[in-house]
Parts: C-alpha cells; structure tokens; sequence
C-alpha cells in the first residue's frame, strides 16, 4: 500500500532530482530516483508533478487510499506534502526499530515507532521491558525511550458486550459476534470489490482459526439474527473473515461516527502525518461508545500476547478508551484533505494495555493488513 519495502533512514534528496529532470525521465529510472531519495514504495505512486508542486523543503507522500473510480484500477492514492526534515527524521527511526527488532529480545513487552512532530520533537523508538531487559538508549541519531513495566502482568481476560439494531445493509459500529461473546463490528473489508463482516478473530476463542462455517449473528437484536458465515480467522492479525448471509450485507458505514461513511485507509506515512500535526483518531464501540485520543505510535511490535509477535500495530488513545465488547472496532479520522466526504479507517481496536505503567489502545493498523492479505477498507475499481 505504498510504504512496503522502503529504503528508510535516508535523506529525501528530491532538490537534486529535480535538476536532473524528472519530467523528461522514463517511469523506471523516475521510480528508481524517487526510492533512492528515501521515498520507498510510495515512489511507484508518485508522478513527476507531485514532487516538482512540492515546496523546496517539502516530500510529498501517500497519507492513504480511497476506493477507485471507473478510470483507475484498485485503491486510489490520497497525497500531501509534508517536511522533508520531519520525514527523513520518521524514516530513520523506523529503519532503527526495524533493524534492531527489539520486541523479540528477552524482557521486551512491545516496541514501536513514535513519529515526530513539525517544528517539534524528533521521531524516536519507544520500547516497554521489564528491569532485566537490555536495551540501547539510542541507534545512531535516533533516540530510544524506554519504559519499565511490571515482570507479573496477565492476558486480560474475554469480551464482553451489549446489543444493537438490526439493519440491512449493517454498518459497523455495531454488536456482533455469536451467543457466548459479542464484539464491535467493523465497517465493512473488501477483497477487491467484494465486501465481507469482519470483526476481532478472538471473539471466537483465543489465537485460534478453525472456526470456518460458524454462524455469525447481529447480538442484542431481537432473536440475534444470522447476518454471515464465518469463511476464515487471522489470529495473528486479529480478524475474522465473515461472507454475508440472509439478505444482510457489510456497510460502508460507521454508526455514531462524523461523518459516517468510509472512503479508505491511512497508510503508514498517513498515521505518522496525523501525529506530527496532532490530529487525534476516533473509534465507536459497544461498550465504551465513542472516544478520541492522541497518537502515540506506528509501526509497533508487540510479543505480549499469543505466541508469536505481532506486527504493523497502532498505539493511541488510553485505556478508558477501550474496554471489553471494543475489539473489532476501528479508529478513524476525516480524510485531511477532504474532511466532508468521509473518513479514513487507521486500523483495528483489539486491546487496551493490561500491564502497570502503560496507559493505551493498541490494535493491527489497515496498512498492515492490506500488505498481508490484500484486503482493504474500501472497494478496488475493476470488475
């Protein structure tokens, strides 16, 4: 989704592309250039007039993805520009944090990215461990933040929730799950143009799959009608795939949100630009309705919970913002180039920290998912 496969850590050098003529370039040697100069994946996305409309100072980046018109095959890129300073600073420390792999060492809760702010503070790495824990206060100019927590932390325990309305189409936002436990469901997810429900894997028990052909229900509606049949879970990710049934079908939409419609996805960069200009994301869900909070970082890692270390997760809000029967939410925030036409899902809600001295909700990030399965928030153009 334009940040994969990146060259980070490097300086954007587009001044001197610019002189050597990106306008009269072939599309590989441009493309070349472009992730050369620290611009990555996002380099395929960009064209010539992007980069020569930006500032002196500026690097235009993909902030996100809305779905394609008849003219455009798959997602459609949302651009901005932002400072090359701040974005070379970002790229840098996620290069620092990729190359390190803190999450994996002994002591180590969870580790990710804290992007930086314009005009402020640099990007640094925050890693959570407890006092056995080794790690460095910094890697080359990026500065790593550690936080103590306590060694006697536990998994919390299952979900829980209330009820909802039942509709068709259903909008996210909303009760699902099956008799036993309940979560929050999301807008709908697309593979391709074809949507599907989707919701917190774990709704269905612990860090398994195996829960194809089950039977997936609008909870606290009268006689909680089937809406869907489960087709697969992702334990690692923390989603279940859900094919609908019996005339209902996934919205678009979520209920209590302003706007309410859905038109895409933020992508890495597009998080790390909400951060750097204090722009918070939002998230409704059955249990603690709707809340807002600060981003406090991307890229995270965490081997806390289950057995293998998940990647791609999204640190915001606080604890208060999330409590049992939220997971399967999403956070979102207005498209920030046109904040009336809808917004922008940010990635899952799957959990709140359990362990002292940490106070946030942290979920897989839309980006991440699309990079490993290829679904997204809004529907591909094409057939």
């Amino acid at each position: 989704m334009g940040d994969t496969n990146d060259t980070a850590g490097r300086r954007p050098r587009l001044r001197s592309a610019r002189d050597r003529g990106l306008q009269t370039m072939g599309r590989r040697r441009f493309v070349e250039t472009l992730a050369a100069a620290g611009l990555g994946g996002m380099a395929t996305l960009l064209s010539a007039d992007d980069v020569l409309a930006a500032g002196s100072d500026q690097v235009p980046v993909v902030y996100g993805f809305a779905g394609g018109d008849g003219g455009t095959d798959g997602l459609r890129p949302l651009k901005t520009d932002v400072p090359a300073d701040w974005f070379a600073d970002f790229r840098a420390a996620l290069d620092a944090h990729r190359s390190k792999r803190f999450a994996e060492r002994d002591g180590v809760v969870a580790s990710s990215v804290v992007p930086g702010e314009f005009g402020g503070r640099n990007a640094a790495v925050e890693v959570e461990a407890t006092g056995a824990a080794d790690v460095p206060e910094r890697v080359g100019e990026v500065p790593v933040e550690v936080s103590r927590v306590d060694s006697a932390w536990s998994p919390p325990g299952s979900v829980d929730a209330t009820g909802s309305d039942p509709g068709t189409p259903v909008p996210g936002g909303v009760a699902c799950g099956t008799r036993e436990t309940s979560a929050t469901l999301a807008p709908a997810m697309y593979d391709g143009r074809r949507p599907f429900f989707t919701t917190a894997n774990h709704v269905y028990g612990g860090d398994g799959t195996d829960h194809r052909g089950r039977p997936f229900r609008l909870v606290g509606a009268a006689d909680s009608p089937v809406i869907g049949t489960v087709e697969r879970g992702h334990a690692l990710d923390d989603f279940v795939r859900v094919a609908p049934t019996n005339g209902f079908r996934p919205a678009s939409v979520i209920r209590g949100a302003t706007p309410n419609e859905v038109v895409g996805q933020f992508s890495r960069s597009g998080l790390a630009t909400l951060k750097a200009r204090g722009e918070p994301l939002e998230k409704v869900g059955i249990t603690t309705g709707h809340t807002t909070g600060g981003i406090h970082a991307v890229a995270g890692m965490t081997c806390a919970y289950g057995q293998v270390c998940k990647r791609g997760q999204v640190k915001w809000g606080s604890e208060g913002a999330f409590d049992d029967g939220d997971s399967g939410s999403v956070n979102y925030h207005p498209d920030p180039e046109r904040p009336g036409e809808g917004v922008l899902v940010g990635g899952f809600n799957n959990a709140r920290t359990w362990w002292p001295g940490e106070n946030y909700v942290w979920g897989t990030a839309a980006h991440r998912i699309t990079e490993r399965h290829g679904f997204t928030f809004a529907p591909s153009a094409g057939p």
